[in-house]
C-alpha cells in the first residue's frame, strides 16, 4: 500500500470520528435544548442542522475514503464527499460569525476545512497513482 493511500485511510477513520462525535453532539444539543446559545446565537436549530448534515457527510466520507484507499478505483466517491465536507464545514464556520447573529469567529471550523481540502488532495493523488498503474 503506498503512502498516499495510507494517508487517505487514515485521514478517513479520523473522518468516521468526527462524524460520530458530530452527529452525537448535534443530537445531545437538540434533546437538551441546549445547542450553545451563546456561539450560534438565533441560528442554533440551523446550525443543529449543518452540524448533523456535516456529521452525515463525514461518515459517507469516511467509508468512501476507505474504501478507496483499499480499492483505488473506488476513490472518486471520497474525493467528491470531501469537497462536501469541506463546504458544510465552512457553513458551521460562517454561522458563528457576528454578522448572522453569533457571537465569534469560528477558528477551529476554519482549520478543519484545511484538513477537510488535505482529504482531497489525499484522495486525488491515490487517483492519479491509480491511473498511473493502469
Amino acid at each position: 500500500m503506498s503512502f498516499a493511500r495510507k494517508t487517505l485511510k487514515i485521514l478517513a477513520l479520523i473522518y468516521l470520528i468526527r462524524g460520530i462525535s458530530d452527529l452525537v453532539i448535534a443530537g445531545v444539543g437538540i434533546a437538551t435544548n441546549n445547542l450553545d446559545y451563546s456561539t450560534f446565537g438565533p441560528n442554533a436549530m440551523l446550525a443543529a442542522v449543518v452540524i448533523i448534515a456535516k456529521g452525515l457527510v463525514d461518515l459517507a466520507a469516511g467509508v468512501a475514503g476507505i474504501k478507496g484507499a483499499n480499492k483505488p478505483s473506488q476513490v472518486d466517491g471520497a474525493f467528491k464527499l470531501g469537497i462536501v465536507a469541506a463546504a458544510a464545514t465552512l457553513a458551521q464556520a460562517v454561522l458563528t460569525l457576528p454578522a448572522l447573529g453569533g457571537s465569534a469567529l469560528n477558528i477551529g471550523a476554519f482549520v478543519i476545512v484545511v484538513y477537510d481540502l488535505f482529504f482531497v488532495q489525499q484522495a486525488h493523488a491515490v487517483k492519479a497513482e491509480n491511473k498511473d498503474r493502469l
